[in-house]
């Protein structure tokens, strides 16, 4: 029977999983593990790849990841083969290393993308490989805690809930009742985040501009406005600034004391 086709992501974020032929082992010591997140990084980079977490167990890894539709297999294809190839030669074998498809999840909303970033830091926990997620070697999890990381793409999880203490202190609660307490009435996040095509397509709505160009013409008490406005309608602070041509900074600063719960006029709106 053929494959049945991948189902894609409206928002371009999925929740990957590669696991090993026959659950080889793929990762026998300390070099192995740097030498696939060099190339995690280097294939990021040539695919343009957010990578949001990651952990690189004994035999499977966990990748949460955007990517175009186009980019993601090409991704994936560059990455098995460079490492595999690599491995192979090191190791004096032959044949594949991974199995021959890669499993992926699609994440369309906020609530899923926290809880894939959760399950995936979990997983040495759950192994009994440490205590605590922020102990594993081979995950991103540090880089939440202040690690310098370069491969992490940490703004959406922080644009979501709303600062690093929150995002830690989510991390440190059972995951199920921080998710459902994040979207109760004592903190209210949006449900969805959307694509940059959507986001776009919000500005002008918004604005009443034709392009983010026509921007210079706002003064800046109009530009403020505007900036808190979209923030309500659920756009992120990274979205918001490349919109408007201004700081992420100063997009913090402007929305700082405004809440980003969309009010009802705007709730039909805000979704994928």
């Amino acid at each position: 029977m053929p494959r049945k086709p991948r189902v894609l992501s409206s928002t371009g974020i999925y929740h990957i999983v590669l696991r090993s032929v026959n659950q080889h082992i793929i990762f026998e010591e300390d070099f192995d593990y740097k030498k696939f997140l060099f190339t995690l990084s280097d294939c990021k980079m040539k695919y343009d790849i957010k990578i949001y977490a990651y952990c690189l167990m004994d035999n499977h890894i966990h990748i949460l990841l955007n990517s175009t539709a186009e980019n993601l297999p090409l991704f994936f294809q560059s990455l098995g083969t460079r490492f595999v190839r690599w491995y192979n030669n090191k190791y004096l074998r032959t044949g594949h290393l991974f199995q021959d498809r890669f499993y992926s999840t699609v994440i369309e909303d906020v609530r899923n993308f926290l809880a894939a970033l959760v399950y995936i830091h979990n997983n040495p926990v759950k192994a009994n490989m440490c205590r605590y997620p922020s102990e594993y070697k081979w995950s991103s999890c540090s880089a939440y805690y202040n690690q310098n990381n370069p491969l992490v793409d940490l703004d959406l999880a922080y644009d979501i809930v709303g600062s690093r203490d929150y995002l830690l202190d989510f991390f440190a609660k059972d995951s199920d009742n921080a998710i459902n307490k994040l979207f109760s009435d004592d903190h209210k996040i949006q449900k969805h985040f959307f694509t940059d095509e959507k986001a776009l397509e919000i500005f002008k709505s918004v604005t009443h501009l034709a392009s983010t160009s026509e921007v210079i013409t706002l003064n800046k008490t109009e530009r403020n406005f505007f900036v808190r406005l979209l923030r309500r309608y659920g756009l992120t602070i990274r979205q918001i600034a490349r919109l408007m041509d201004i700081s992420e900074k100063t997009v913090k600063r402007l929305c700082e004391n405004d809440p980003i719960t969309p009010s009802p006029g705007v709730k039909k709106k805000m979704t994928l």
